[in-house]
């Protein structure tokens, strides 16, 4: 039976490591006709089996023990993925989350189709690409020449480099063409963003101390705040812990354009804070980290001119981010139930 849903949601992508040694079970009755790879449809595009484990490998294991460990108190993982815990079971959890992710990618890949991106937005036509494109790096290697990123690309490495790829194109595509912004609009957008983002000559220097994502890191880092706002220094905390990383970062506008892109909640936190003051626990770039503020100079705003490619910047992320959105409210999608309840992990 398929089900069909009309879902407004906000999911924000991810990725985190897997936590334990897991594989995804596939059912045996699941390997025959079309109808039977695929777990569901949006606006008519399917999601087949392989790429939505694919997904739900990659990106919510250890979200999915995480949720459970904090929420219910699970600590013993050995029957988890076939136990409730507080009416909640682990698998339907993951599962949903990944569906929800996929509305997301879904929506996107359509208007990458409809503005000229992409073409085949199959994940058949994608494995194609990644087979061809590992054969040419490798034939690049045996030649002796230089390739950029790995030598060869996983699944799940090739589905990303693709998917962030297209994203990056579709946006400069909606910006020549549907998004196209004017001086006016961008002299707008300039005044209402230069006090959060282009503050002249700042400089702020923190302290900080990060861990990589795991089944433990949110409750490892809890503790590390609690210490650090009783006072204990980063450089002890270190000492007692070989998982724990402390560096120093400096902030300001040679580096803004940078920390933007790639660190924004990290650049985001850091310039709400005064001196001494200690961050709340970010969660980017696949791993958690606290700063505490050891030096904070601003002063003026840079000069629109200086910074107009990064107001257009913002302004289409920010628009781009809106048509995404109205897409997933709209999104039409059909859940094949058949294959969808057969899903599940084998621990």
């Amino acid at each position: 039976m398929t089900k069909r849903w009309i879902l407004p949601v906000i999911v924000v992508l991810g990725a985190v490591s897997i936590w334990g040694i897991l594989s995804f079970n596939k059912p045996p009755e699941l390997n025959n006709s079309e109808d039977q790879q695929t777990v569901a449809t949006v606006n008519g595009e399917p999601i087949s089996v392989d790429e939505f484990m694919l997904l739900l490998n990659n990106n919510y294991v250890a979200r999915t023990f995480n949720y459970f460990a904090n929420t219910h108190g699970v600590n013993d993982f050995k029957h988890f993925w076939t136990s409730t815990y507080g009416g909640e079971k682990p698998i339907e959890y993951a599962k949903q989350l990944t569906l929800k992710e996929f509305i997301r990618i879904k929506s996107e890949q359509s208007l990458m189709k409809q503005y000229g991106v992409a073409s085949d937005i199959s994940y058949k036509s994608l494995l194609n690409d990644r087979e061809a494109e590992n054969k040419r790096r490798q034939q690049a290697v045996d030649n002796n020449q230089v390739i950029y990123g790995p030598q060869t690309y996983s699944e799940y490495q090739y589905f990303t480099h693709v998917f962030t790829n297209n994203v990056l194109a579709l946006k400069k595509s909606l910006g020549q063409t549907k998004f196209a912004i004017d001086d006016n609009m961008l002299k707008d957008a300039y005044e209402r963003l230069k006090e959060e983002y282009f503050i002249e000559s700042y400089q702020i220097k923190v302290e900080k101390m990060s861990i990589t994502k795991s089944q433990n890191a949110v409750a490892v880092m809890r503790g590390v705040q609690e210490e650090l706002q009783n006072g204990e220094s980063m450089g002890n905390l270190q000492d007692t812990r070989t998982d724990l990383i402390v560096e120093t970062q400096t902030f300001d506008g040679l580096t803004a354009k940078t920390d933007y892109e790639l660190n924004p909640q990290l650049l985001e936190e850091a310039q709400k804070l005064e001196v001494g003051e200690i961050s709340g626990i970010i969660d980017e770039n696949n791993a958690l980290t606290l700063i505490r503020c050891v030096e904070n100079k601003e002063r003026g705003y840079q000069p629109f001119q200086l910074v107009k490619e990064q107001v257009k910047f913002i302004l289409l992320d920010k628009k781009y981010e809106e048509l995404v959105q109205r897409e997933m409210e709209h999104a039409d999608v059909k859940i094949n139930e058949s294959v969808f309840n057969q899903l599940s992990v084998e621990q």
